[in-house]
């Protein structure tokens, strides 16, 4: 779900109108911002793009740090508990831990929307299905990848982080293929992409923005993107929904988050921050690199379309009984 324009307008002109950085009184002296995935990924190169774009805007030293594992929840847990409410602790996320997870995960040991304050919407960005060396090269379509694995059904297998939206991808194009794909657990795009360049994988379910330079230069092969409309990025490769794959949409957010009960004069600031980030033309040029699509919003409005995106992916979760299928791949 996106925000309705009248917002981005909003957003953009409250931005305009703020001071583009702190005044060194004001800035923190460190700010941390903690990423739930190995350092290499995309959701790591993004944050850091903003760490070093948000120092002398929000604080005066912004520092990324890595705890991956259990999907995110190391991370998110971490935060959660922090006693520090003046901006200086924050995560930058994917969606799926914060409105994916929470569906299929027992006993999770954070809430989505109770236990953190949305901040700002760093990028968005989409998913793609891929193969590597270990599928034959002259598989170049999703048609003829899904042939090639029902006549090859030991090679069935793509590399996603267990209940992630990459592994709810594969969960989908496997029950609506009717292809017996099964998902081989990674805990982050790095380590997977590694495994398949090295062609102990056949396939992956990577964010666009890691999937773009390998695909560009010919070490992968990407088959389809999960956005509405062809990425700017892969014009060409089809999108799921061109195949009729209708519930194969993955437009995603990803998202700063604090803790709940963080200083709401720190969430505006740091959201400020975050806007002239990315309105800047050093910002613009790390996202389009990266393979992002920018967008600036409010507080609020985030907050609005975090608790939109947990409603739809639960019903999605629910449709697809994707529960089963997490409980099953993680032995649970």
């Amino acid at each position: 779900m996106n925000p309705m324009p009248v917002f981005k307008v909003i957003a953009l002109a409250a931005a305009l109108l703020s001071p583009l950085s702190l005044s060194a009184q004001e800035r923190l002296r460190q700010a941390t911002i903690i990423v739930g995935s190995p350092a290499g990924g995309a959701t790591d190169k993004l944050a850091r793009m903003y760490a070093d774009a948000l120092k002398q805007r929000f604080a005066n030293t912004v520092i990324v740090e890595n705890r991956p594992g259990a999907g995110g929840i190391l991370a998110y847990e971490y935060v959660k508990n922090s006693p520090q409410k003046d901006g200086s602790i924050t995560f930058l996320s994917p969606a799926y831990p914060l409105t994916i997870s929470p569906h299929v995960v027992r006993n999770l040991p954070y809430d989505t929307l109770k236990d953190f304050m949305p901040v700002g919407i760093a990028a968005r960005s989409t998913m793609t299905y891929a193969v590597g060396p270990a599928v034959p090269a002259n598989i170049r379509t999703m048609e003829a990848y899904l042939q090639w694995c029902r006549d090859n059904p030991k090679q069935a297998l793509y590399a996603a982080q267990t209940g992630s939206s990459q592994h709810l991808l594969g969960s989908i194009l496997a029950l609506t293929s009717k292809v017996r794909l099964e998902n081989v657990s990674y805990k982050g795009d790095a380590p997977a992409m590694q495994d398949l360049l090295g062609g102990h994988i056949p396939a992956v379910v990577l964010p666009i923005a890691s999937a773009i330079p390998m695909h560009k230069a010919g070490q992968i092969r990407v088959l389809a993107v999960a956005s509405a409309k062809p990425s700017r990025y892969l014009p060409d490769i089809q999108t799921f929904q061109d195949m009729d794959y209708k519930d194969i949409l993955f437009q995603d957010w990803l998202g700063v988050f604090a803790p709940a009960g963080t200083s709401p004069e720190a969430v505006r600031q740091m959201n400020l921050a975050m806007a002239d980030a990315a309105r800047s033309e050093q910002g613009q040029a790390a996202l389009t690199n990266l393979g992002f699509t920018p967008e600036i919003v409010t507080p609020e409005v985030f907050a609005e379309l975090v608790r939109a995106d947990y409603r739809r992916y639960g019903v999605l979760v629910e449709r697809t009984r994707f529960r089963e299928t997490f409980e099953k791949s993680s032995g649970q």
